[in-house]
């Protein structure tokens, strides 16, 4: 049996350095070292540029019975209110998953995709921020600490059935919550970044882009209660950065010039037709051209952009239509 210190030195240890924390969130957080932080009810349990670990809201009597019910793996710990029974599960993560990086997307989507899934299988609140957790180590709330070994993302997702997976993939903007607000500020703002770049394209041009692109950011961070809220922002700061940075590197005057060569070359011959993703092939061509030059596979590009690794390659054989 795995002694109570060492479980509560594994959930230490993947806390922030200074996290959010209160007492009552109706009253608003404080930001306090580690050590001051954990003598609060509630305590912010991922650091903002990764996901360490999963908690879900469980806001019913028998809180603690839901993952049984489901049929899901026993979380890492649940913490619950002896009162009425409203519990939240904390499920650590072998590996963690950036959430503000503009070049880590694909593990963020389908950590979000795992999320909602076993959200909604747990009969958890949809809305849940999961910025602060009820803190496992407080004497106020009873903790179950069932084991500390962490789960990858491909075993979490073996409880979740690949029609759901692909369904949130499909999900509207309304549907969005939890780590999904991420995924949705990211889509928005680096499908807008693509093409906006090009008027920030002078010498000491960074500056300027790097602040529309936060304007951009916080502009997409319109997220309802429901869906839990606007991101904090630290994650948003974050998450612009990320973007400014990875969009600036990449889209290049000279990557510019080597697309509209190309378009010229086909005497504009691009076609307009929309694709199964809803984009032209004129939308998705430079995409597909720039990525290729930095060495993806087709797969990975097919995979990046919605559409099929076969399409790609048409794509690039520069046949026309």
């Amino acid at each position: 049996m795995v002694k109570p210190a060492l479980h509560t030195a594994a959930f230490v240890e993947r806390l922030p350095r200074r996290p959010y924390c209160t007492d009552d969130p109706a009253q608003g957080l404080l930001i306090r070292s580690q050590a001051t932080a954990l003598a609060y009810r509630h305590i912010q349990h991922n650091p903002p540029p990764h996901v360490a670990c999963l908690v879900f809201d469980v806001d019913r009597l028998d809180g603690y019975e839901a993952w049984k019910d489901a049929g899901l793996p026993a979380p890492n710990w649940i913490t619950f209110n002896a009162r009425n029974g409203h519990a939240h599960y904390g499920y650590y993560l072998a590996t963690v998953v950036a959430r503000t990086c503009a070049a880590k997307q694909k593990p963020l989507r389908y950590l979000a995709a795992i999320e909602h899934v076993l959200a909604k299988r747990l009969g958890a609140d949809m809305g849940y921020a999961g910025l602060i957790t009820k803190n496992p180590v407080h004497g106020d709330w009873w903790t179950i600490w069932h084991h500390g070994e962490p789960f990858s993302l491909d075993y979490l997702a073996e409880f979740c059935p690949d029609a759901e997976l692909a369904a949130y993939s499909r999900r509207s903007r309304k549907e969005v919550g939890g780590l999904g607000r991420n995924v949705t500020v990211f889509d928005n703002v680096r499908e807008w970044a693509y093409s906006a770049v090009r008027e920030y394209w002078r010498p000491n041009g960074y500056e300027a882009w790097a602040d529309a692109v936060r304007a951009a950011c916080e502009s997409a961070n319109a997220f309802g209660r429901e869906q839990g809220g606007p991101l904090p922002v630290s994650e948003i700061k974050a998450t612009a950065k990320s973007i400014a940075r990875w969009v600036w590197n990449r889209f290049t005057p000279a990557g510019f010039s080597l697309v509209q060569a190309y378009r010229g070359a086909k005497g504009g011959r691009i076609s307009k037709r929309p694709t199964n993703n809803g984009k032209t092939r004129a939308d998705l061509l430079p995409e597909v051209i720039r990525l290729k030059a930095l060495g993806y596979s087709n797969r990975d590009i097919g995979e990046d952009l919605g559409i099929g690794f076969a399409t790609v390659s048409r794509y690039l054989k520069r046949d026309p239509e």
